[in-house]
């Protein structure tokens, strides 16, 4: 059978399949039979394509492909907005792409910019504040940032900012106390990054065997996790992954 009949019927098999799960008024299927190709080419672009572009995941896909064409198209648009007001959400939102493009010393000057009047010492902000000066290599000043931050908002709870705190114990090489952050998060934090963080702490003390052990967890939660799970922390379980064979191989050398 050649070629292009065979990718017909396979257009007709996947166009059908659609029609009937998706609830699609019958005379669409004859459509698909009756005219092989033009009958596909007018469903696709018709119902299927709409219904790829509209739902999440198409639209996820869309703005991918925006973004990989044009990193910094929410970047022009959000400083076009600062412009048009200077308000404390425009300057987060730039402020937050800005980290989000690794251009943390920007960033660091929006949030500062924000943490005025009222929100002088708003949690957020001052959150964002730490986060742009931790990727700055400045683990002193924003250890100081969160210390102010828990000062000023007492009720405030966060445990992305509380894994960023212990991180900057590490990077101080206040290992002890940084162990102690780490082992009140293990217990409540959502995904894999407390964890790997520990490991990578574990391994700075010299205390590999431990390392693994917490590395190990890691993957074998991984292997038993849905698959959004994995999809989320993609990043951090590859790092784990790669930490966790550095640590096992030399072992198997010596072996």
């Amino acid at each position: 059978m050649p070629l292009l009949a065979l990718l017909l019927i396979a257009c007709q098999i996947v166009c059908g399949l659609h029609v009937v799960r998706s609830g699609q008024e019958r005379y669409w299927l004859y459509l698909i039979i009756a005219l092989p190709g033009l009958g596909c080419l007018i469903y696709f672009l018709g119902i299927m394509l709409p219904d790829m572009l509209g739902s999440r995941s198409g639209r996820r896909a869309i703005n991918r492909v925006h973004d990989h064409l044009d990193p910094q198209r929410h970047l022009r648009a959000l400083r076009d907005a600062l412009e048009l007001s200077d308000t404390r959400e425009t300057r987060i939102q730039l402020a937050n792409e800005l980290l989000r493009l690794e251009r943390a010393d920007e960033a660091a000057e929006h949030y500062r910019a924000a943490l005025r009047g009222i929100h002088s010492h708003a949690p957020d902000i001052m959150l964002g504040l730490a986060r742009a000066q931790f990727a700055l290599n400045d683990a002193a000043q924003c250890r100081e940032t969160l210390d102010q931050l828990i000062q000023h908002n007492p009720q405030f709870r966060s445990a992305e900012g509380h894994l960023l705190y212990a991180r900057a114990l590490m990077r101080l090489g206040e290992l002890a106390k940084a162990e102690e952050e780490f082992h009140a998060l293990l217990g409540h934090f959502a995904g894999p990054e407390a964890r790997y963080n520990y490991a990578l702490l574990l391994i700075q003390a010299g205390r590999t065997g431990e390392a693994r052990d917490q590395l190990q967890q890691i993957e074998q939660y991984a292997r038993r996790a849905p698959k959004h799970y994995r999809n989320l922390h993609q990043t951090c379980l590859t790092q784990a992954r790669e930490q966790l064979k550095a640590l096992d191989a030399p072992q198997q050398q010596s072996a």
